[in-house]
């Protein structure tokens, strides 16, 4: 039946200035009133009385399921997010997202090779600036596993990740065999451990790198620097001597060594699910069984943020946060604008100069500096990293304080390349791009007592940076539109059943007017005369 009132709907939503289409309108309503009636009559409608109530109890149902629509839609749709976002149990399609990651991943790294490393001599006064050039990227593909799941009595789940890489070589610039002038880490990292201890230790340290000829530099290929390892004399030594000072669980030295595949490597991560509420979802709760990180006090040692991949619905959130086991931290990001993929609208969070402070230009930053403070832009993660003088900064020192730039040759900081973003759906909270580049670099300084680092400068030394890079994909895409729409779907509904209510109520009282209700059950089919 309700099929007649489509071209009945399309013709009253016109608007007709004259008499004469005025009176085509009123032969047209006629018609479709004749032929509704005898469809009721067909279907046996009881008396003019039962069809009089049928079409005013359909105006009224419809016009109270319209405006009950409208005014609990918005609870409704928030359940609907809650049930299809939250990772309440292994039975929904978000906790398969989330335990094989769906969208395609990819790990650059740039390699900086020190290229006038001959002309700093041992134990002599630096007379120029180190100079770099950038190698790479050394691109690969990445994928993330959840493993060790636990899901716990207040709505969080713990787990590790395991993460795997696969060399991709046509998107890579050069070769894995490609050699790589770098300061020698291991041995850094050794002088920063004792560069506060007694002089008698120094010296025993200073006394065991002249006699295995440790030197300022190695050179190494890009694959032996990543994920192989190479051997190191000076690390073999302390790991046989056992030393408790000096806890590097490796065999091997590598940036990424060991950890492709490791279920380990990343730490135990305990987070919301979501199910008590949506806003909480993703947001780490505990890293390694602890609320707090041992590297920095107050504040900055606080875990929170999520893992970076799945978020609760951020709507208008000025800043968003993400806990990086690389820093032992968390890093926040700021609001900047939109972003647009396969149709779907999302925010844009990129960093600012806060990212990396220190108290410079922040007083609350302050706390992620808690030994020397050094210019604003570099995060000191030393502690991270098993005693390194590492730190972390964005690519280039960008953004950071010009005096590290100056220090060194070969650093071209560039906006559009070495900046750090995320684009997440504001109502869903699925993440759209990230494109996320951190670069790591030793600090070089005098240490008295160790001649390989006497006379040096005190200078922030680039050794590497990496982007890791993800877009969602067309199909995943396709499949948050239908969540997106979902309250524009509720409220046209509704406004949809009033208006269908509200013309059966126009229909009904046209037809009382017009007298049409007449007739008894023994009737005749009505003819267009009787209208």
């Amino acid at each position: 039946m309700f099929s007649h009132f489509t071209p009945f709907l399309e013709t009253v939503s016109s608007y007709f200035p004259s008499i004469y289409q005025k009176a085509l309108v009123i032969k047209f309503i006629n018609l479709h009133v004749w032929n509704i009636l005898n469809n009721m009559k067909r279907m046996r409608c009881c008396s003019p009385k039962c069809r009089k109530t049928l079409v005013f109890f359909l105006a009224v149902l419809l016009v109270t399921l319209g405006l009950l629509m409208i005014f609990t839609w918005r609870s409704t749709y928030n359940y609907i997010i809650k049930s299809e976002l939250s990772l309440e149990n292994e039975n929904t399609q978000q906790f398969q997202y989330w335990k094989e990651t769906p969208i395609p991943m990819f790990l650059e790294v740039y390699l900086f090779n020190w290229t006038n490393a001959a002309e700093f001599e041992e134990g002599k006064p630096w007379t120029t600036k180190p100079e770099f050039k950038e190698l790479g990227p050394y691109t690969f593909s990445e994928h993330h596993s959840r493993v060790n799941i636990s899901f716990n009595d207040n709505n969080t789940v713990s787990f590790n990740t395991i993460r795997t890489w696969h060399f991709v070589p046509e998107k890579t610039n050069g070769s894995l065999d490609d050699n790589i002038t770098t300061l020698n880490t291991v041995a850094l990292t050794v002088g920063n451990m004792v560069r506060n201890r007694m002089s008698l230790i120094r010296k025993a340290v200073g006394f065991l790198f002249e006699e295995k000829r440790i030197n300022l530099t190695v050179t190494h290929t890009a694959r032996e620097f990543l994920f192989d390892g190479y051997n190191d004399t000076l690390l073999n030594i302390l790991r046989k001597i056992e030393l408790k000072d000096f806890n590097i669980p490796y065999d091997k030295f590598g940036w990424f060594y060991s950890r492709n595949g490791s279920s380990s490597y990343d730490g135990n991560y305990t987070m919301n699910t979501g199910a008590d509420d949506i806003q909480k979802l993703g947001i780490v709760t505990r890293w390694n069984q602890s609320p707090k990180v041992p590297e920095y006090p107050s504040y900055c040692g606080m875990v929170n943020g999520t893992t970076g991949e799945l978020w609760y619905p951020v709507k208008d959130s000025k800043n968003v946060s993400l806990f990086i086991s690389d820093t032992c931290s968390s890093l926040t990001l700021s609001a900047n604008g939109s972003y647009t993929a396969f149709g779907l609208e999302g925010n844009s969070y990129v960093h600012t100069d806060r990212l990396f402070d220190n108290g410079t230009k922040y007083p609350e930053m302050s706390c992620f500096s808690p030994g020397e403070r050094m210019p604003s832009g570099v995060r000191n993660v030393s502690q991270c990293k098993f005693g390194a003088p590492a730190f972390m900064s964005m690519p280039h020192f960008y953004t950071a304080d010009p005096s590290y730039r100056d220090a060194v040759k070969g650093m071209h900081p560039d906006p559009n390349k070495h900046n750090f973003l995320m684009a997440i759906e504001p109502n869903t909270g699925l993440p759209l791009k990230v494109h996320a580049s951190l670069q790591v670099s030793l600090y070089l300084r005098n240490i008295d007592g160790i001649k390989l680092f006497s006379n040096v400068n005190s200078t922030m030394m680039p050794v590497l940076w990496f982007k890791q890079y993800a877009a969602i994909t067309e199909n995943l895409a396709d499949l948050a539109k239908t969540l997106v729409i979902l309250p524009a779907i509720g409220n046209y509904t509704g406004f949809g059943f009033i208006g269908i209510g509200g013309l059966l109520l126009f229909i009904g009282s046209f037809i009382t007017v017009r007298n049409v209700w007449r007739g008894t059950e023994d009737e005749e089919p009505l003819t267009q005369d009787h209208v």
